[in-house]
């Protein structure tokens, strides 16, 4: 029976050996596959380089599927991936970016398009045990969908405040799982699967791309599009206002330039009392105020009105 059992085995492994030589490519494949590498590096606007680390199948699968006709997904070996680069004798410096298994996207978008796609189609995973917390995990309290039976000392195991209440499982107060930095325990892990909270984003991770002659790293195409509209506004304006103080005239600033300057003109007519067609009836304005505000004045300062006089005594009894 033992020998039967041994028998069994050497033929599974035969069997393995000759799926994993059918899947492994022969030498003339890999020519092939360098060769077609190295003409789509050579007509390609823009080539990334795509960490394939922690990326699940199916989001892989699905940008693709969105940026069909937009942009070419080849995944190979690192070693036929850097010949190609080689042979190509086209963007060179990417090499030292492919540090783990990758995939290779030739596409006409600019390398920042590209990213921001590719940032904003991430989708979310379950936690795993040993992975680490990206921030505090809590489970926020509420109703849960979990009829009541084992699971509630499950959920209490990975100090989760989860009780029954009117015959649900609820959770009575925020529960904090795990802090930000730590490892995830198995239970946290199960406990948070149970409730269906996801707190992992997962997605493609671009780590390079080139485009005319220039490397641009993850850092520099990462960009904070609301931050930076909000610093490109605030520079406009600075300079507007600067260039206007200062009188250069420009394109953006002309008018208010204008303005300023017939606002300027008026205010020193009517000032000098210079008589123009503009401004005489803002001069007369002034003079009436002026006139108004003296005769007020005089009024005020004028002296007070000299006493009635005392009335004349009582005619004197006739004798």
């Amino acid at each position: 029976m033992a020998d039967a059992a041994q028998a069994t085995a050497v033929k599974a492994a035969k069997r393995a050996g000759k799926r994993e030589a059918a899947e492994r490519p022969s030498h003339k494949r890999k020519q092939e596959i360098v060769t077609e590498l190295a003409k789509l590096m050579k007509k390609s606007k823009t080539i990334g380089i795509i960490d394939l680390r922690n990326l699940p199948d199916r989001q892989f699968s699905l940008i693709k599927k969105k940026l069909r006709g937009k942009a070419e997904f080849v995944v190979a070996k690192n070693t036929l991936i850097k010949k190609a680069f080689e042979k190509a004798k086209v963007a060179e410096t990417l090499v030292p970016h492919i540090n783990a298994p990758s995939a290779i996207v030739f596409t006409d978008l600019n390398p920042f398009e590209l990213f921001r796609f590719i940032k904003q189609n991430k989708g979310k995973a379950a936690a795993k045990p040993g992975q680490i917390a990206p921030f505090d995990l809590i489970v926020p309290a509420g109703e849960t969908s979990l009829p009541p039976g084992p699971v509630l000392s499950e959920l209490k195991s990975a100090k989760i405040d989860a009780r029954i209440q009117d015959g649900k499982v609820v959770i009575g107060k925020d529960s904090l799982v795990a802090k930000k930095g730590e490892k995830i325990t198995d239970l946290a892990a199960k406990g948070l699967q149970k409730l269906g909270i996801q707190p992992f984003e997962v997605g493609m991770n671009m780590t390079a791309a080139f485009e005319d002659g220039l490397i641009y790293g993850h850092d520099v195409m990462d960009v904070d599009e609301e931050k930076l509209m909000a610093q490109l506004a605030s520079g406009y304006i600075s300079a507007l206002n600067l260039s206007v103080e200062v009188g250069y005239p420009t394109k953006a600033n002309m008018e208010i330039m204008i303005v300023k300057a017939v606002r300027n003109a008026r205010g020193l007519a009517i000032e000098a009392n210079i008589y123009e067609k503009e401004v005489i009836g803002d001069i007369m304005a002034k003079a009436t105020r002026a006139h108004d505000a003296l005769a007020v004045n005089v009024k005020e300062e004028a002296p007070a009105a000299a006493p009635a006089a005392e009335a004349a005594p009582a005619e004197e009894k006739k004798e």
